[in-house]
């Protein structure tokens, strides 16, 4: 029996024992809005873009950021393009009327960034700012264009003895968490982590800025940890921008994942949470020329076992995508259905709703979802559980008021209360199944560029506060009610209680999350740290400057000149080198080719990240293709459907095939030991074809080749977690002292097709 006959016996997994291909069958998803309010936010609410008028200062720095990442390019340092030098208020304010303090719609400056036609800034070839940002701009000139604080000095700044590279870049970075790890006991090595801000210091940075970096990491360790102590990075440089944590104060030193093969367990796998992280991680690198890593890869990386050779991450890295879908499920191990969720949290929601534990407040008009929607309390274990319910429309089933007892949802939102004090997200469809990202027709994320609302994340950025108010509108329309209509009006009164004893719920679970949130920050939280973080790293396009900074590099002349070089012309990146942008997805797409042109090490890209569908994204070294049996990767009930894998290249192709279902389950379809010959097409299964059963729901299959052996990949299985098939494709081995690797990532190849069953 072949092994793909095998399987088709064997391995209870998707289609091969009656679900809609790789997967389960998935009912339509209509999830929640990304919060519980239901009025739109009042202009002296904490919003992100409304907050920074507490604080002249921090709206300053913040302004200056924006400046800095958007418009330093063609208006700084030796340029000062149509009179501007952006990072210099004086010059600004004493330019006339580009900046007239307390005058915003006076302003130049104001009314370029915020024009919908020429003249306009950024140049209509760039992407525009946001509108949060235009409003912070705005909000600092009404504020009287307060004074930008200074960049933290740089060494020939204060003490000509000391070089710019002795406190910024790699190499300092490594050398700091090399001294930090020398002082543990080498049996707690293994459970500490790194994460660094240094490379803000490149391209120049406040100290709000540093500091706005460290209290987005604190709040987003702890929105990621089922521990109750709540956690503070610890800074081990004196500049703060290198930091150290327990992985056991967080939970994540365990090792939930269980190896699977053959369709069984076969023994407990060593990969820890903190691992998912380093798995996705894209700015990963081998620095062979570094003795300091030689060390650090001796007495820390190989003892510690992680599964990639990764001293540090990024701190903004991590705050953006961390908090995203899959790695924020993953770290929570979050439960796959609502019944799951509640029997964590303790909760009996069915029997609260028919003792009226349960409490309840209707609004028709929301200021998150479309339509009229319903929000429900429970106490919980660690404090409370609000329930949303989310209609497609507002008329027939989607009207509350037609049956306030007997509701049907579309879907909803789940927010809990953590050990720690703060807050976990859950959304659902209206089958109780957890989803990762909601359809922007049924409700938006205004502060995400695209608008699409990411469980997690999302809601972490808005819930700045914890829980936000809404005013019940179905009491007050039971109460007016003449007699009978048709329903418990007694009923409906006790469920749907007066607004003042629902304001205090919300003021009991707001009250808890910012005491947590202060605890956890060390400090009350005047600025919600977050948004400012993960908005710049995912949503402003990279200039010039911020690359350079990202790699470590003091000067951007040099990547400039690289960037001219035909090779990167024909990448996309040629915008960098004339002043233009390029998107973050770009950036790290080529990443890993920008490394090694400038030697700055063996990159590391993420091969085995569920975030990374292809490799390279230039020409591969080779030609293979990977198809099904429909073009457009479509299927109805019924339908036959086959994987085909074709060797155009004029060698032999090792290759591995992967399916994932829609639930985040994985199957390895075609062992690394497949060997194909020169023009050879390869068919899963190897005979006949499958039948695809009714459901809903996008599945994929990934393809792994090379020309030459490489590891097999491991499938590992835990609870509430996404599946991972991990190689081990950087193995790093010391010759002659020398930290270096055995696999060269540019000779292999990675592709992806995503599958949809109707």
């Amino acid at each position: 029996m072949s092994v793909f006959s095998r399987w088709l016996v064997c391995v209870a997994f998707g289609w091969l024992v009656g679900g809609p291909c790789f997967g389960h069958k998935v009912v339509l998803a209509q999830p929640a809005a990304d919060n519980l309010s239901d009025v739109p936010a009042k202009k002296d609410a904490k919003h992100p873009k409304d907050e920074h008028s507490v604080d002249p200062a921090l709206l300053a720095a913040e302004a200056k950021e924006i400046f800095r990442s958007r418009c330093f390019e063609c208006h700084g340092g030796g340029k000062i393009s149509e009179g501007v030098k952006v990072l210099d208020r004086d010059l600004l304010v004493n330019k006339k009327k580009k900046v007239v303090p307390g005058k915003p719609d006076e302003s130049e400056l104001y009314q370029l960034i915020s024009a919908t036609e020429e003249p306009m800034m950024p140049p209509p070839a760039q992407p525009r700012l946001s509108a949060e940002d235009v409003a912070t701009i705005r909000h600092w000139i009404a504020a009287g264009a307060v004074a930008f604080p200074d960049d933290v000095a740089k060494p020939e700044e204060t003490n000509k003895d000391v070089a710019l590279k002795d406190v910024v870049g790699v190499d300092y970075v490594l050398k700091k968490i090399l001294e930090h790890i020398r002082t543990l006991p080498v049996d707690e090595r293994r459970f500490v982590r790194y994460f660094s801000t240094n490379h803000l210091l490149n391209g120049g940075a406040t100290r709000d800025e540093l500091d706005l970096q460290r209290d987005a990491l604190s709040k987003a360790i702890n929105h990621l940890s089922w521990e109750r102590q709540l956690v503070q990075p610890k800074a081990i440089d004196a500049l703060g921008t290198v930091f150290a944590i327990d992985l056991r104060k967080l939970g994540w030193h365990k090792q939930p994942f269980s190896r699977i093969r053959d369709g069984k367990i076969n023994g407990q796998s060593r990969l820890n949470l903190f691992d998912l992280a380093l798995l996705e991680y894209p700015y990963g690198t081998i620095y062979e020329d570094s003795e300091t890593f030689d060390h650090l890869t001796e007495e820390y990386l190989e003892p510690a076992g992680l599964v990639r050779p990764i001293a540090y991450v990024r701190a903004d890295w991590f705050c953006s995508v961390a908090t995203l879908p899959p790695l924020y499920e993953d770290f929570l191990q979050m439960p796959f259905e609502l019944a799951e969720l509640e029997a964590l949290l303790g909760v009996d929601s069915e029997n609260d709703r028919q003792s009226l534990i349960a409490k309840r407040a209707g609004m028709t008009v929301s200021g998150v979802s479309r339509n009229n929607r319903v929000v429900e309390r429970h106490s919980a274990k660690y404090g409370m559980m609000w329930i949303s319910f989310d209609f497609n429309g507002s008329k027939g089933l989607g009207n509350m008021f037609k049956d306030p007892i007997n509701l049907h949802p579309a879907g909803g939102e789940m927010i809990f209360n953590l050990p720690n004090g703060l807050q976990g997200y859950f959304v659902t469809n209206n089958a109780g199944r957890r989803l990762e990202v909601a359809p922007t027709n049924i409700v938006t994320d205004r502060f995400a560029e695209d608008k699409t609302v990411r469980n997690g994340l999302s809601c972490m950025r808005c819930h700045d506060r914890g829980m936000k108010g809404f005013a019940d509108n179905v009491r007050s329309a039971m109460e007016r009610l003449p007699g009978s209509a048709g329903f418990d009006k007694r009923q409906i009164l006790s469920f749907y209680p007066p607004q003042p004893e629902m304001d205090e719920f919300i003021k009991e679970d707001g009250d808890r999350f910012m005491h947590a949130m202060n605890q956890a920050l060390g400090k009350p939280q005047t600025v919600e740290p977050l948004f400012p973080v993960t908005h710049r790293f995912l949503d402003a396009p990279l200039q010039l400057n911020t690359a350079s900074a990202e790699l470590g590099l003091a000067e951007s002349g040099g990547l400039k000149a690289l960037f001219r070089m035909p090779q990167f012309a024909a990448l996309g990146l040629m915008p960098l080198a004339s002043g233009g942008v390029v998107r973050r997805d770009m950036w790290e797409d080529y990443y890993d080719q920008v490394v090694r042109s400038l030697g700055l090490g063996v990159p590391m890209p993420p091969l085995d990240g569920l975030t990374r569908s292809e490799y390279p994204s230039t020409t591969p070294p080779f030609a293979i293709e990977l198809t099904t049996s429909k073009k457009n990767n479509v299927f109805a009930p019924g339908d036959e459907f086959t994987i085909f894998v074709e060797n155009k290249s004029k060698h032999a192709l090792h290759i591995e095939l992967i399916g994932t279902s829609a639930r985040g389950e994985q199957v390895i379809l075609a062992p690394a030991s497949t060997v194909m010959k020169a023009g050879e097409k390869f068919r899963f299964p190897e005979k006949g074809a499958l039948k695809i059963q009714g459901g809903l729901g996008k599945e994929q299959v990934t393809l792994f080749a090379a020309e030459a052996a490489f590891p097999a990949g491991e499938l590992f299985r835990g609870k509430g977690l996404t599946d991972r098939v991990v190689h081990a494709f950087f193995p790093v081995r010391r010759r002659a002292g020398a930290a270096t690797t055995t696999f060269d990532p540019s000779q292999i190849v990675k592709k992806t097709i995503e599958i949809e069953t109707k």
